[in-house]
């Protein structure tokens, strides 16, 4: 296919766009798999999933460089795959984190990919916490690195949240908050972005299943924090109402092939097929 076509966008190329597109389709389809996993064997031990969080966690992972950390809110294997997990061995561990023959903190055992996560631990504000000291670390340290920390606004108060913001400000640290969009919709009402830009920080909205905005927000925040002019938080804002029927526009994977296809980046019949190998491997990987 070529790369070059009549809407090739320089700063997100299109060998770009199919990458993200295809990181979505397989993280999507690992989740799949382990959910049937989990449903066949009745686990011990339950990994979180990441549906409908694809373009979130995708768009805002894909550039992360080495000695970047992340800071997940849950324990899954999304973040492994992102980071270039090989896929046999972790579907090994997964399946035995599943049966209760491996604990669950870690799920790649891969040193390189286990060095790139910060630990688990129970509590968004304990683990913010731990990723603003590892922010401070790397500021520190005069590395060129960045933390990013996947975080639900609800799971802090408005005033917990100012807190963390007004901190990680006061500190200029080199941090990254990304606010995953709440699938249920509790939670407190806040405006979480003008609470940011308040504390001194850029506070971001963005529509949650648009990868490509989201793509080049991260990548702006990312220059601004690795240039050492602090934190940055990204809201993943759900456009679909409670109680909405899933649609096009709801899934952020029918989205991007929907952009994609209309822009002439790819074919139909490529964007239909871009989960086969991966699907072959992932049944393979089983025997």
């Amino acid at each position: 296919m070529s790369e070059t076509t009549p809407h090739e966008n320089p700063l997100v190329p299109n060998k770009k766009l199919r990458h993200i597109y295809t990181a979505m389709v397989h993280a999507r389809l690992l989740d799949e798999h382990i959910a049937k996993l989990q449903r066949k064997a009745k686990a011990n031990q339950r990994l979180a999933y990441s549906f409908g969080e694809e373009a979130c966690r995708v768009a805002t992972a894909i550039e992360l460089k080495h000695g970047d950390l992340a800071s997940n809110t849950q324990i899954s294997a999304t973040m492994d795959l992102l980071f270039g997990a090989p896929l046999t061995p972790l579907l090994r561990n997964i399946t035995a984190v599943i049966s209760g023959a491996q604990t669950r903190e870690r799920i790649s055992t891969n040193a390189t990919i286990v060095s790139r996560q910060l630990p688990w631990i129970d509590g968004a504000a304990n683990r913010l916490s731990m990723a603003m000291g590892a922010a401070l670390t790397l500021k520190t340290q005069q590395q060129n690195n960045i933390v990013i920390a996947y975080a639900y606004q609800a799971e802090l108060t408005r005033r917990a949240w100012k807190h963390v913001l007004t901190l990680a400000a006061q500190l200029n640290l080199p941090i990254i908050f990304v606010l995953l969009p709440q699938a249920d919709g509790k939670g407190e009402a806040t405006n979480i972005c003008k609470d940011a830009r308040t504390a001194g920080l850029p506070g971001i909205p963005v529509d949650a299943n648009d990868a490509v905005a989201l793509y080049r927000v991260a990548q702006e925040s990312m220059g601004r924090s690795r240039g050492g002019d602090g934190p940055v938080l990204i809201e993943c804002i759900s456009c679909r109402a409670i109680g909405q029927r899933k649609n096009k526009r709801s899934d952020p994977i029918l989205h991007m092939k929907d952009f994609l296809t209309a822009r002439k980046v790819c074919t139909e019949d490529w964007a239909k097929h871009a989960g086969e190998v991966f699907l072959r491997r992932l049944a393979a990987a089983k025997h």
